[in-house]
C-alpha cells in the first residue's frame, strides 16, 4: 500500500484532514512515512500535532512540496484556487495530488486550468464526516467501510490514479468510480439537497414556537444544519446547477405530496410513504451488508 510514498502532506487538518492522518498512523501499518500538516493557523496545526494527527506542521506549503509524494487538499472549496496556484509554482514529477472536496467538476476544471501537469491530480470524495469541525473531532475510524468516489476522467496518469485508490483503500473505504459530472449530480441528491432541507426545516421551526417542543426526530432530521455555514456556502455555490435541478425535482414531489393530502386519499398516501420506507430499508440493509463484508475481508 502507498508504494514509494515517504511523505504525505495534508493541507487542512480539521475533521477530515485530521482523521486521514490518524487513520494512516493508527490503522495503516504498511505506511511508515511522515505526515506533514499544512494550514493557515498555528493553533490548529499545533492541536493536530498534539493529538497525533500529523508528525510535523508547516504554514508554508511551497516549502514542503519538494519532499511530498502525495498531497491531499482538505480545506474548504473556496481555498482551492489559491492553493493550486501555489502548487503550480512548485510542482514536481513525483507529486500526486488529490482532495476531499464535496464537489468535483469545478475542482477538476480548476486543476486542469492551473496545474502544469493536471494528469497527476485525481479528485476524490470520501463520503464521511459530521457537522463537527476541527482536529479535536478527528477519528481514526471515520472512513472505515464508507464509500469513496474516485474521479475517473480521460488523461489521468495511471500511477496517480492507483496511488489515490491505495490511499482510500488503506483507510478501509469502498471505492466507486465516477466522472466529475456524475459525482456532482449524485451528491446533490444524497448530500447537498438533504443539507438544504435540514436548513429549511430549522428556519421553518424558528418562525414559530415549534423549537420549544423539538426532540429526537427533529434532532436526527436536522443534525447537519449545525455544520460550518462558510463551508456549505462554498459547496452550494460550487455545485449550483445540480442542486437547482434537485430543488426542482423536490418541488415536484412536494406538490405531489400536497395533492395526496388535499385529496384525502389515505391509501394513496400510505402507498407513497411505503415506497420511501421500503427504499430506505433496502438501502440501509445494503449499506450494512457492505460494511460487514469489508470487515470480514480485513
Amino acid at each position: 500500500m502507498l508504494k514509494g510514498v515517504q511523505t504525505i502532506t495534508i493541507v487542512g487538518t480539521g475533521l477530515l484532514g485530521g482523521s486521514i492522518g490518524l487513520a494512516l498512523k493508527q490503522g495503516c501499518p504498511t505506511f511508515t512515512g511522515r505526515i506533514i500538516g499544512v494550514g493557515r493557523r498555528q493553533s490548529t496545526l499545533q492541536q493536530a500535532l498534539d493529538l497525533g494527527c500529523i508528525d510535523e506542521m508547516s504554514l508554508d506549503l511551497p516549502a514542503v512540496l519538494p519532499r511530498t509524494q502525495l498531497l491531499i487538499l482538505a480545506t474548504p472549496l473556496g481555498h482551492f484556487d489559491a492553493l493550486l496556484r501555489q502548487i503550480a509554482s512548485h510542482d514536481h514529477p513525483n507529486l500526486t495530488i488529490t482532495d476531499v472536496g464535496s464537489t468535483k467538476a469545478q475542482v477538476c476544471q480548476l486543476a486542469a486550468r492551473i496545474l502544469p501537469a493536471p494528469s497527476r491530480f485525481v479528485g476524490s470524495h470520501p463520503m464521511a464526516g459530521s457537522e463537527q469541525h476541527g482536529p479535536k473531532f478527528a477519528r481514526p475510524d471515520l472512513f472505515a467501510a464508507k464509500p469513496c468516489i474516485v474521479i475517473n476522467e480521460p488523461g489521468h496518469q495511471p500511477h496517480a490514479t492507483e496511488l489515490v485508490k491505495q490511499l482510500w483503500s488503506a483507510l478501509g473505504m469502498r471505492l466507486l468510480s465516477m466522472t466529475a459530472q456524475e459525482h456532482d449530480r449524485a451528491v446533490a441528491l444524497i448530500s447537498h439537497l438533504p443539507h438544504a432541507a435540514a436548513v429549511l426545516l430549522v428556519h421553518l421551526a424558528m418562525g414559530d414556537r415549534a423549537l420549544a417542543v423539538a426532540s429526537t426526530g427533529f434532532a436526527d432530521t436536522t443534525r447537519v444544519a449545525a455544520s460550518d455555514p462558510a463551508v456549505w456556502a462554498d459547496i452550494f455555490s460550487s455545485n449550483r446547477q445540480p442542486v437547482l435541478e434537485g430543488l426542482d425535482r423536490l418541488a415536484d414531489l412536494i406538490a405531489r405530496f400536497r395533492t395526496l393530502l388535499k385529496n384525502s386519499d389515505p391509501l394513496a398516501l400510505q402507498n407513497f410513504l411505503a415506497a420511501a420506507s421500503s427504499a430506505r430499508q433496502q438501502w440501509a440493509a445494503s449499506a450494512r451488508s457492505g460494511a460487514a463484508g469489508d470487515e470480514q475481508a480485513k
